[in-house]
């Protein structure tokens, strides 16, 4: 379908949210028809859904939230977080009230070209603080509309604000697109698990101690200094350089730091210049700093 503007398109989401909707479970044999897909992703004439195949991604992007630690009203929170753009909030399939789930979509200034998308994507996971699902990153990922979706919690609603620029955010925040894939990543899922665990099994030095990241022998301080010298953007990647980095000195030193830990230093670090990230998931992000580094360790 094409639209001559976001509105028309939130219009249609409007509207089939009041259908009601079908999503198979995982492994499960449809019962009936599906409810209806949709993209952002444009692709080349004559070609199949594939990644290799998409030209770009035209006049919106969509974020799926299935963890994070909103309390309260989830309008006034997401509000509160990020009300300062134009998004379209609502539930998905496997919502509850307990928990609820939900898909943010974003309208964009601009069209983003294929070779654009990965810069993008990261670039809005981290404006909006890594609260989405690392899959929405896939170029021809697919959503499931918005539906009465049985026995699920079912909402939509919109906030009306700035319309992202998708140039602007990359600017904002530098990408390297990975060059190569590590010899560990295309060993089988069961041998990669195996090699990370002994890797783990390793380390074995429980006996260093430290009371905050000042007299912490991970951090390093010529890491410090440059994050306190950034003036303008750069401090969230400079933030996560650090984790990375914390995590390296530990595992060559044997010692089996923990996803919470190196978050408690980069939080004690972040309170003295300013609490600029004291809704960040930071433990989140030093899971994954931790993971970069197991697999980068020979």
């Amino acid at each position: 379908m094409d639209f001559s503007n976001f509105e028309q398109f939130e219009k249609l989401l409007y509207n089939i949210a009041k259908e009601p909707g079908y999503k198979p479970a995982k492994g499960e044999r449809p019962k009936r028809k599906a409810s209806p897909l949709i993209s952002p992703a444009t692709y080349k004439p004559g070609t199949t859904r594939a990644n290799d195949n998409v030209l770009e991604w035209a006049s919106w992007a969509a974020v799926d939230v299935d963890e994070h630690k909103f309390e309260g009203n989830l309008e006034d929170e997401l509000r509160d977080r990020y009300g300062k753009y134009y998004y379209v909030c609502y539930s998905t399939a496997s919502s509850t009230i307990e928990h609820p789930k939900f898909r943010l979509v974003f309208p964009l200034s601009v069209s983003v070209p294929a070779a654009k998308i990965r810069h993008f994507w990261f670039a809005l996971n981290l404006h909006v603080k890594s609260i989405g699902d690392k899959q929405t990153k896939d170029l021809s990922r697919m959503y499931y509309v918005p539906a009465v979706y049985p026995g699920a919690n079912n909402f939509i609603f919109t906030n009306h604000g700035d319309v992202i620029d998708p140039y602007a955010l990359m600017s904002e925040h530098e990408y390297v697109e990975k060059s190569n894939v590590g010899v560990i990543d295309k060993l089988p899922k069961a041998i990669r698990e195996a090699i990370l665990r002994e890797r783990a099994n390793r380390l074995t030095n429980t006996d260093i101690r430290w009371s905050s990241y000042d007299n912490c022998p991970f951090v390093s301080q010529k890491m410090i200094d440059d994050y306190n010298m950034i003036s303008g953007t750069g401090w969230y990647r400079k933030m996560y350089q650090l984790m990375v980095s914390i995590a390296a000195s530990a595992v060559r030193m044997n010692y089996p730091i923990t996803p919470k830990e190196i978050a408690i230093l980069c939080r004690q670090l972040d309170q003295q210049t300013g609490n600029w990230y004291k809704s960040r998931p930071l433990e989140k992000e030093a899971d994954r700093a931790l993971e970069y580094v197991m697999r980068n360790t020979i």
